[in-house]
């Protein structure tokens, strides 16, 4: 899942959201949002589809590679990205 989570973590930075502004967007723990992002987790099709909706995207586009790409190169918190 760590397609998922990287690209997770990008559309989040997109939106400039904390792990702590998106887990209470979407109700889930900061502990899990940070799970997802490291590729941890083991979704549900049903979470996955949470997560797309919660960022306003697809869910096939949390399996884009070429985000997931860009989400590699993210500073580590939202606060320091431009």
């Amino acid at each position: 899942m760590e397609l998922v989570g990287l690209n997770t973590k990008y559309y989040r930075y997109q939106q400039r959201l904390t792990q702590e502004q998106y887990a209470n967007k979407t109700k889930f723990k900061i502990a899990y949002i940070s799970t997802i992002e490291t590729g941890d987790a083991n979704l549900t099709c049903k979470n996955i589809d949470s997560i797309a909706e919660s960022l306003g995207i697809k869910p096939a586009d949390l399996f884009n590679e070429e985000t997931a790409k860009l989400a590699k190169k993210l500073p580590p918190r939202v606060d320091m990205y431009k």
